[in-house]
Order: structure tokens, then sequence, then C-alpha cells
């Protein structure tokens, strides 16, 4: 791509990212998962640094410094993400990255080993993952967050307390009222998508993680997940989409978070993406 018209020059992974451990479902495909035989490190400025009055002017979720490890081996490697009220921040990176991982420190099912995690300006970093639920927090994991051995009405009951948001969310989404009586786990990759967004829209939170919320889908599933998306964030929810699949994440997105091999390797806004050039230089696969 014309480098003079796209962000392509800052898409190059930092000098030491192939120095960077991890676990091995982390690092799967090692260094050229993510970076290009022909990357040229010194060409490129380091990704730009969050600011401290980013960090105050109004955050939803804040990371600061986060590492993350499991057992000896270090997964995350200083990672910094701010996420506005009712912005969108699309977090991308090839798999083994260290996507879901990140996850599970801002859901506090994992543990940073360093670092702060903020909602809403107030330090989470020690408060178990309940908690920071009750905090405004909603992580919809790569595992979908349903209970798979429950049918769909059970899902549904046990997530949502009132009929009317029952009744809500199978008219939003017609598909659980016709599989109501089917364990979730029978369920199609986007019919259980959509069980887990139909808890988000029926109470929108303050911030909604996505973990992979295409994956496995076929196209017209993923539009409707999609459009769910964009209904929660006109409905005043900050979202953070993860994804390795980064186009549609990137559509709905303010900002475009690069991850690669544990560290933060370009940032930016979504409008200056050169989808072409991201996908070539970290994603090693078409989007």
């Amino acid at each position: 791509p014309d480098a003079g018209t796209t962000a392509a020059p800052d898409m190059v992974p930092p000098a030491d990212a192939g120095s960077a451990p991890g676990t091995e479902s982390e690092v799967s495909g090692g260094p050229d998962a993510v970076r290009p035989a022909d990357a040229a490190p010194g060409d490129a400025p380091a990704p730009a640094a969050v600011s401290s009055s980013a960090a105050t002017a109004g955050a939803a979720l804040e990371l600061r410094g986060i590492h993350a490890a499991y057992g000896e081996v270090e997964v995350l490697h200083g990672v910094d993400l701010v996420v506005p009220a009712g912005g969108a921040v699309a977090v991308v990176g090839a798999n083994g990255a260290g996507k879901s991982t990140m996850c599970a420190v801002i859901g506090g099912t994992l543990a940073a080993t360093a670092g702060t995690v903020s909602l809403a300006g107030a330090d989470v970093t020690g408060e178990p993952a309940h908690l920071r639920a009750r905090a405004g927090l909603l992580l919809a994991p790569e595992a979908r967050g349903i209970f798979p051995g429950l049918t769909v009405d059970d899902n549904l009951r046990i997530r949502l307390r009132t009929d009317a948001a029952r009744r809500a969310a199978r008219e939003r989404f017609p598909i659980l009222g016709e599989r109501g009586d089917q364990l979730a786990e029978l369920l199609s990759g986007g019919e259980q998508q959509q069980l887990a967004m139909a808890v988000a829209l029926a109470d929108p939170p303050a911030v909604f993680v996505a973990d992979e919320p295409s994956l496995g889908l076929a196209p017209m599933a993923a539009a409707t997940v999609n459009e769910a998306l964009a209904e929660l964030r006109e409905a005043g929810t900050a979202l953070v989409l993860v994804e390795e699949q980064a186009g549609a994440a990137i559509e709905l997105a303010d900002e475009v978070v690069v991850l690669a091999l544990g560290r933060v390797a370009w940032r930016g806004p979504a409008d200056e993406v050169d989808l072409d050039a991201l996908t070539a230089t970290y994603l090693g696969a078409s989007v």
C-alpha cells in the first residue's frame, strides 16, 4: 500500500517483539505470525504512549502497564489501554498475541502480575470478577459466557430476572424463542453468541468486553451480532472489541490497538487504519 496515504509505516512490531516470552498457546506460530520477514523495526516509531491526561478524561476502562503470566511464563508485557465512556476500541492481533489473556485480566479471572486496572477511575486491580461486574463490567469471553448444560430458557431465567426482560430478549433474537427447550451447548456458534448478547442488551453495562465475538460465525450471524454491538454503543456502553479477524471490529471502533506477542505494537484512529497493511504486517491472514 502507498505509505504516503496509509498508517502502514507505523504498523511494524517493536524492535524487541521477537524476544517476548509467552505460553505455547500465546505465541503459537512464533514471531513470524505477527512479523513479516521483510519488516524493519528500526524504520518505524514506537507505538504512541497513552497520556496521563487521557486516563483522567472520563475513561470507562483503563489498563496501565499490565503484565500477566501463566506460572513463570509472562504473556503480557506492559499493556496500556484507555477506553473512553461511550467509546469503542478494537484490539486486534494474530492468534497468540495475548488478546484473551488481556480480557481475562480485565474481567478479573486472571490476576495481573504488575500494573493497574481501573473502571470509571476506580482501581479494581485487586477486586474479584463479581465485584467488577457490579461496577458495570461485562465480559463476553471467547467461550460465549453461557451455561452450556442448561436450556436456552433456563439461561435466560438465570441471567434476566423479569418476564419483560426475557420477552424483550426473544423479540430481539427470535431464534432464542424458537430454541427455548434446547440445551445451549447444542446451539450453533451464532445462536450461542446471540444468547450472550441478549443478556448484555437487556441491561447495558458501562463496559462490555467482547472476546472474539465473530469467531466461527456465518456472515449472517456475524452481522446480527455486530448490529447488537452497535446497539449497545448507542445505549452508552463503552466497547472493547477483541478480534483476530479485524474488519468488523474496526468498523465499529474509534481507535485500534494492535497486540503483538503481548505488547502494544501500534495504536491509532480507526479511520486511519489501512486494513490490508495491518493484515499483512500483524495478522497474517485475510480479514
